[in-house]
């Protein structure tokens, strides 16, 4: 690897953001196409990743661990009255870090509505009889909304990461190489330190398969 490049992502990091968007793109399909078996299975995969990723915000590498880049509201609003958020940071930026959360949390309450939902004809999830009928309509209802909401905040997103590399930090790159140009970024970004990327991507394939195992026992379709 080129010795002007620096690591910033590791390898599960990286997994993480192109497997979510391949991901939401195959329950969209599926759920458009009525494919109800793939759209569970593409569902509790999804779930399992997201699980994963919480996971690895605490016990992962530092620029993945949310200790790193979730900073205070003053920390954000200085940021964003300095335009720091312009210059190219080890990782997130203060405001994008408020992004990701909210990706986060958005898409562990729709995976956790369709947990719960019912198309009242064929399909239920594997907490569907755990509900109200009223209860169930209600998740339902919620599930295709965040579903909207997720878009909204994954275009928000990309457009910041195009506007980013029109800024000469091209962190679209970065998601596939883990890498940065060294001069772009602070001279304390040697001092990161990484964990293993193959670890977090081992945790993500066990709980899937025992997410997948029960869930899919547990649903009808």
């Amino acid at each position: 690897m080129s010795a002007n490049t620096v690591k910033i992502w590791d390898s599960f990091t990286r997994v993480y953001h192109l497997s979510q968007l391949i991901l939401l793109a195959l329950l969209w399909y599926t759920g458009e196409e009525g494919m109800f078996e793939w759209h569970f299975i593409a569902g509790f995969t999804l779930l399992a990743l997201w699980l994963t990723r919480i996971f690895w915000g605490f016990a992962g590498s530092q620029t993945s661990r949310f200790s790193h880049f979730i900073k205070s509201p003053v920390t954000v609003v200085k940021a964003w009255r300095n335009n720091d958020i312009a210059r190219p940071h080890v990782g997130h930026n203060p405001v994008g870090a408020y992004m990701v959360m909210a990706l986060l949390l958005t898409l562990g309450l729709q995976l956790t509505t369709g947990l719960f939902s019912s198309d009242d004809v064929f399909s239920e999830g594997p907490l569907y009889a755990l509900v109200s009928d009223d209860v169930a309509a209600f998740m339902v209802s919620w599930h295709k909304t965040l579903f909207d909401v997720l878009l909204i905040l994954i275009a928000v997103h990309a457009l910041a990461g195009v506007l980013h590399v029109i800024r000469g930090d091209n962190v679209i790159a970065a998601i596939f190489t883990g890498r940065k140009k060294h001069k772009t970024l602070p001279e304390h970004t040697s001092d990161m330190r990484f964990k293993n990327g193959l670890v977090g991507i081992l945790v993500w394939v066990l709980l899937a398969a025992l997410v997948n195992y029960f869930g899919l026992n547990l649903s009808s379709y």
